[in-house]
């Protein structure tokens, strides 16, 4: 669609070039009509090269968003899972050292 809007810019330009040359106007008013809508095809151009810059720039946010909150809930995932680990440890370590005591005190009951 916006290459059809492009197309039918440059006709209207043309067609306006060839309208002033059938009527013999002044080359200067020619030349600078030709180019006040070669003018005017640039500042469109620009406009959509920008807005195709801005709608990429979003997207490229968009997927570093993306990517941070899968690392975040990644590490989130990690963290709990060491710490799952870890308390896991304690237990069996806590189970130890009280059947260590136990049998401390069993022995040391029996010497007495």
């Amino acid at each position: 669609m916006m290459r059809r809007r492009v197309e039918n810019q440059q006709v209207a330009c043309i067609q306006t070039q060839e309208k002033r040359r059938r009527r013999g106007g002044n080359s200067a008013e020619s030349y600078s009509a030709f180019s006040r809508c070669y003018l005017d095809l640039a500042i469109a151009k620009r406009c959509r090269l920008h807005k195709l810059i801005r709608q990429r720039f979003a997207l490229a946010m968009k997927f570093q968003q993306e990517d941070f909150a899968f690392i975040i809930s990644a590490d989130e995932a990690t963290v709990s899972s060491r710490n799952a680990k870890t308390s896991s440890r304690k237990k069996i370590q806590a189970k130890l050292l009280d059947n260590q005591t136990q049998a401390t005190a069993a022995s040391s009951r029996e010497l007495i």
